[in-house]
């Protein structure tokens, strides 16, 4: 996963890399994560199907302990898929 550091917005657009994965694309990701953790973000290729492929997009309005959960659990997410 990478992102890049976000100038000004309220959000950040990770790009998960999906090869050699089980997810087909990033709807089946952020699915999966939702179901696995209850952590609910939104598929990149929502926003755009060529450059928001392989993204999802997250807000960090909320207060910062429950960013770190939700940090926290797609953490974990991404290591037992690993």
């Amino acid at each position: 996963m990478s992102v890049a550091r976000p100038k000004g917005a309220f959000y950040v657009f990770p790009k998960v890399d999906l090869n050699g994965t089980g997810w087909r694309n990033d709807y089946q990701f952020i699915t999966e994560l939702l179901k696995e953790t209850g952590v609910l973000v939104v598929h990149g290729s929502g926003f755009d199907s060529n450059y928001g492929s392989s993204h999802f997009r997250s807000v960090f309005l909320p207060d910062e302990s429950m960013l770190n959960q939700a940090f926290d659990a797609i953490e974990s997410f991404m290591k037992a898929h690993d």
